[in-house]
């Protein structure tokens, strides 16, 4: 389905399990992702869900320039879907990219959010020159999207010492994630890396502190990077749970489905006591 927010066109999944009760889940994909990425994850969120494709992702396809894709826009973009098409306040989860996105969205709109999990996720960058560094990276990124094939994009990515762990996943699985990462737009691609970037992420770690809901914090055993950033998401976020998933690198949910819906269930399992 399609839906215009604001001003730009956004295609979005929905599944539904009615059941009395239930909860409502946005889910966000990804850096070169789209809603099929949590298609392991929404079969078993008893209630419903809605999976966007984030913009210049999948079929979110724009032509807008890249001060469109800011993380501020955009998060104003997920805020009427759920006003739209969830009744508020609602579970958010969002992955990686999705996960900045989520964790912003939290911030800005804190009356629209009941529940939130953040996968492979960072605050930002607080040191400005460590943030300009990223910038420029984030440029370079952009200009060879737009210069070579994406095929060479792609080929270098997945070789990326973040993804390793997948490498070693079933064929099939490789296959999609694979398929995923060639049936995007490089040039909105680019427009994501210059608008939407880590280095682009306002500093929100002198604002963790006002998140009131219950945080999931969710990193792979194989990611050392990200335990070390959600332990210490953990320790600024005041209700904050962390769980490390075996045997699991960056894209958590990808490489162990179950592990993650159980860690889920754990934490749902103490909020209800």
């Amino acid at each position: 389905m399609k839906i215009k927010l604001n001003d730009e066109e956004y295609y979005f999944q929905t599944m539904e399990q009615k059941r009395q009760g239930a909860e409502q889940w946005i889910l966000l994909h990804g850096f070169m992702g789209s809603a099929a990425d949590f298609q392991q994850i929404t079969p078993a969120l008893a209630g419903s869900c809605i999976i966007p494709d984030l913009l210049g992702h999948g079929h979110s396809l724009t032509a807008a320039p890249a001060s469109r894709f800011s993380i501020e826009r955009q998060v104003a973009d997920m805020a009427a879907l759920i006003t739209r098409k969830l009744v508020p306040p609602v579970n958010v989860w969002g992955y990686s990219m999705g996960g900045r996105l989520a964790l912003q969205l939290t911030l800005t709109y804190p009356h629209l959010v009941k529940f939130l999990v953040l996968e492979s996720a960072t605050a930002g960058i607080t040191a400005p020159a460590a943030r300009r560094l990223r910038q420029q990276h984030d440029a370079q990124l952009a200009l060879k999207l737009q210069r070579e094939p994406l095929a060479n994009f792609v080929a270098a990515w997945e070789k990326l010492p973040l993804f390793a762990s997948q490498q070693k996943l079933p064929f099939a699985k490789q296959a999609f994630v694979h398929k995923q990462r060639m049936g995007q737009h490089a040039n909105c691609l680019a427009a994501s890396l210059r608008g939407m970037g880590t280095g682009q992420m306002p500093d929100l770690w002198p604002e963790l502190s006002k998140i009131k809901v219950p945080v999931l914090l969710l990193c792979g055993e194989y990611d050392s990077k990200y335990q070390y950033l959600t332990a210490k998401l953990q320790h600024e976020i005041p209700n904050a749970f962390r769980e490390v998933i075996p045997k699991a690198g960056h894209n958590v949910h990808l490489e162990q489905p179950q592990a993650v819906l159980q860690a889920l269930g754990r934490i749902e399992a103490h909020e209800n006591n």
